[in-house]
C-alpha cells in the first residue's frame, strides 16, 4: 500500500475498530471524532481536497465490503451492538431501545447517542428496502421538529453497501434526505462500524 493510501485511511478511520496499540486507539479515536463533528458543523462548500479524501475514504469502504466473506446478514441486534461501541469508545452515552425527549412513548429508537448537547439517533435495519427507508424518514422528519442538535443515522450491515451507494433508487432516497435532512449512514460488521455522514453522501 503507497504512503498516500495509508495516510489517507488513517485521516478517515477505515480501518474500523481500534485493536490494543494505544496509538491506533488514539489515532482512531481523533479521526472518527472528526467525522463526527462535521455533522454538527455548519456546512461550507468542500474544497477539491476534501471531495478527494471522501471519495478515498468510500472507495476504501468498498473494498472492505468486497473482502467479506461469504455470510447471511446480521442480526438487528449484533448490528446494534457495534454501533452503540464506536459511540462508546468515542465517549458518548449510548442507550438502547429507549424511548425519547418529547416523542411518545410508543417510539423506541435502537440506538441513542448522545455529548455535550448533541444527539444522535440511530435506527438499525439488517436489511435495507424502500419500506425500511420509509420508516427511518418518519424519525429523521420527528427529530428534525422536536430535536434542534439531534441527527439521524440509518445502520445497517456492511454487506448491504452496494445497494446503498449503487446509485439506484434506495441510492436516490437516501442522498435526497442527506442533502435536505441531513439523514447519515452507518455500515456495521461483528464488531466493526463505520460513519458516513450526510455530507459525506452528498459529494
Amino acid at each position: 500500500m503507497s504512503r498516500n493510501k495509508t495516510s489517507r485511511r488513517q485521516r478517515l478511520g477505515v480501518r474500523g475498530l481500534p485493536n490494543k496499540s494505544s496509538v491506533r486507539i488514539f489515532e482512531w479515536r481523533r479521526v472518527n471524532r472528526q467525522i463526527l463533528n462535521s455533522m454538527f458543523s455548519k456546512r461550507h462548500a468542500m474544497s477539491k481536497a476534501e471531495r478527494r479524501e471522501i471519495i478515498g475514504y468510500l472507495s476504501e469502504l468498498k473494498k472492505i465490503w468486497e473482502g467479506l466473506p461469504g455470510r447471511y446478514l446480521l442480526a438487528h441486534s449484533t448490528l446494534a451492538v457495534a454501533v452503540g461501541r464506536y459511540f462508546d469508545l468515542l465517549g458518548w452515552d449510548v442507550g438502547f431501545e429507549l424511548p425519547f425527549a418529547d416523542f411518545d412513548s410508543s417510539y423506541r429508537f435502537d440506538v441513542v447517542a448522545q455529548k455535550t448537547g448533541r444527539t444522535v439517533v440511530v435506527e438499525v435495519k439488517p436489511e435495507v428496502s424502500t419500506k425500511a427507508l420509509g420508516q427511518v424518514l418518519g424519525y429523521v422528519f420527528d427529530v428534525e421538529k422536536k430535536l434542534k442538535r439531534a441527527r439521524v443515522l440509518l445502520a445497517t450491515d456492511i454487506a448491504n453497501f452496494p445497494a446503498i451507494m449503487s446509485g439506484g433508487e434506495i441510492t436516490g432516497i437516501i442522498v435526497d434526505n442527506a442533502e435536505r435532512h441531513g439523514l447519515g449512514v452507518m455500515f456495521a460488521d461483528k464488531k466493526d462500524a463505520w460513519l458516513i455522514p450526510a455530507e459525506f453522501l452528498s459529494v
